[in-house]
C-alpha cells in the first residue's frame, strides 16, 4: 500500500509547522506502515495510556513505569507515614501514582477491605495535588473516581454511611468537570450499584447499572460492559432473583471470548457455580467446578480458591457427600479465622450448623459455640449483625439449632450486616 507524504506535508514538516492533527493522521500511518519497530513502540504507548488512564503521551510514557517505583516505596510503610510522604513530597504527586492506587484499591477489596480503604484514601490525597501539573477538568475527573473508590472500598468494609458522602463527593466533583467524560461517569455509576445492592435498595442499584451498560455498550467498550453484566447479575443474585442471574450469566459466557477476557470469563463462571448451587442445581454446578477451579489458580489470589472450596462444600451437602461436605466447611472456616474474616467465619459455621443439626450432631454444635469467640472480636463484623450471631451460639449451646433455624439466621445475618445505613 502506497502511503507516501505529500510535498506540501513534507514541508511543513521540515519546516516545523506541521499541526499535530496532520502529524497524527498523515505522518504517523507511514512511519508505521514502514517500520515494524516504530509500529511496536506506537502499540505499547497505547497500551501504557489506557493503563494510566491518560490521553497524553509524555504522561503514559514517563509517569506508567515511574508510578510503580513510587508505589513500591509506599507499599511498606505504615498508613500515617504513607499519607505523610504523598503528602510532603511531590515527587509522589503524580497521575500515574493515583491511577496505581485505584487499582490496587480495586484488588485489595477481594482480599483486605483496610487496605482497600487505606490505598484510596491515599489516592484522594494524591488528586488534590495535580491541579497545576495537568488538565484541571481532568482531574476533577480522576478525583472523582478516586473518591468513588473510596466509596466502593467502605462499602466493602461494611461503612455504608461513610460511602454513600463519598460517593456524594464524587458526583459533585463529576458535575464541575467539562471534559464530558462519559466512560468516567459510567465506571462511578458501575460502584455506586454496588453500594445500593449493599444497602438491599436493589430497583436503585438496577437502574444505576443499566445506565453504566448503556454507556459502555455507546462507546464500544465491550470490557467495561461485561463487568457491567457481571456485575448485574450479581445484583440479581444479591435480590434472590437466583434464575435471572443464572441466565444472565449464561448469556454473558455465550458472548464472551476467553481468550481476549479471561478474568471477566473466570469471574462469571465462578458466579454462575455460586448461583446454581444456591437455586439447588447441584449437579449443574459440579460439572463446572473443574474448570472453574483451574482458572481461579491461574489468577494467584488464594482467597478466590478459599470461597470456591467453601461453594464446593455446599455442592457435596447438597449431593449428599456429607463427609466431603464438613471436611470443606472446617477448612474454609479455619482460613477466615485465621485471616481475622468474622463475618464470612460466621456463614461458614452457620452452614455448619445446618450440617449437624440434619444429623442431629448435639456434640458438634456445641463446639460450634464455643468456636465463636473469634467471630465476636471482629472488627467485619457490624453491631447490627452481632444479634443473629448471639441467637445463633445460644441456640447451639441450649441444642435448640435446626436446620431450619440455621437457614433463617444465615439470611437474617446477611440482612443485618448488608442493612440500609442512608
Amino acid at each position: 500500500m502506497e502511503n507516501h507524504l505529500s510535498l506540501e506535508t513534507m514541508a511543513k514538516l521540515l519546516a516545523g509547522d506541521l499541526s499535530h492533527d496532520e502529524l497524527v493522521t498523515e505522518v504517523v500511518p507511514h512511519l508505521l506502515e514502514r517500520c515494524p519497530d516504530c509500529r511496536g513502540a506506537y502499540e505499547e504507548i497505547r497500551r501504557l495510556q489506557e493503563e494510566i488512564g491518560h490521553w497524553d503521551e509524555r504522561v503514559a510514557v514517563f509517569e506508567g513505569p515511574e508510578s510503580h517505583e513510587l508505589f513500591a516505596a509506599l507499599v511498606e510503610l505504615p498508613f500515617d507515614d504513607q499519607l505523610a510522604l504523598v503528602l510532603a513530597d511531590e515527587s509522589f504527586q503524580t497521575w500515574g501514582l493515583c491511577q496505581l492506587l485505584l487499582k490496587q484499591s480495586l484488588s485489595a477489596g477481594f482480599q483486605d477491605a483496610s487496605k482497600a480503604v487505606n490505598f484510596a484514601e491515599l489516592a484522594v490525597s494524591v488528586s488534590k495535588h495535580l491541579e497545576d501539573t495537568y488538565d484541571p477538568h481532568w482531574v476533577l475527573d480522576l478525583r472523582a473516581r478516586a473518591h468513588a473508590h473510596l466509596g466502593n472500598a467502605r462499602r466493602i468494609l461494611g461503612e455504608l454511611r461513610s460511602a454513600e458522602m463519598s460517593f456524594r463527593e464524587a458526583e459533585h466533583l463529576l458535575d464541575k468537570s467539562m471534559t464530558g467524560n462519559e466512560i468516567v461517569t459510567a465506571e462511578v455509576l458501575h460502584l455506586k450499584a454496588s453500594l445500593k445492592s449493599a444497602q438491599r435498595r436493589f430497583p436503585d442499584a438496577l437502574v444505576l447499572i443499566d445506565r453504566a451498560l448503556a454507556i459502555y455498550r455507546e462507546h464500544g467498550d465491550l470490557h467495561g460492559a461485561g463487568f457491567s453484566l457481571l456485575k448485574k447479575a450479581k445484583i440479581l443474585e444479591d435480590g434472590e432473583d437466583l434464575h435471572g442471574a443464572i441466565r444472565l450469566l449464561g448469556d454473558l459466557l455465550a458472548d464472551l471470548d476467553p481468550q481476549q477476557e479471561p478474568l471477566l470469563t473466570s469471574y462469571a463462571r465462578y458466579n454462575l457455580v455460586f448461583c446454581l448451587t444456591e437455586a439447588g442445581r447441584f449437579q449443574d454446578a459440579q460439572r463446572l467446578l473443574p474448570e472453574v477451579r483451574e482458572q481461579l489458580a491461574s489468577q494467584g489470589k488464594p482467597l478466590n480458591l478459599v470461597r470456591l472450596r467453601w461453594t464446593e462444600g455446599k455442592i457435596a451437602l447438597g449431593l449428599g457427600q456429607t463427609d466431603e461436605a464438613e471436611k470443606n466447611f472446617r477448612e474454609v472456616q479455619k482460613e477466615f479465622l485465621e485471616r481475622a474474616m468474622g463475618y464470612d467465619a460466621a456463614l461458614i459455621s452457620l452452614d455448619l450448623a445446618i450440617l449437624y443439626a440434619r444429623a442431629h450432631r448435639t456434640a458438634e454444635l456445641k463446639r460450634l459455640a464455643t468456636e465463636m469467640a473469634p467471630i465476636f472480636e471482629s472488627r467485619d463484623v457490624r453491631r447490627e449483625a452481632m444479634a443473629a450471631l448471639l441467637m445463633f451460639r445460644n441456640a447451639c449451646e441450649e441444642e435448640r439449632m435446626t436446620v431450619e433455624l440455621a437457614t433463617q439466621l444465615a439470611l437474617e445475618l446477611r440482612r443485618r450486616q448488608c442493612g440500609s445505613s442512608s
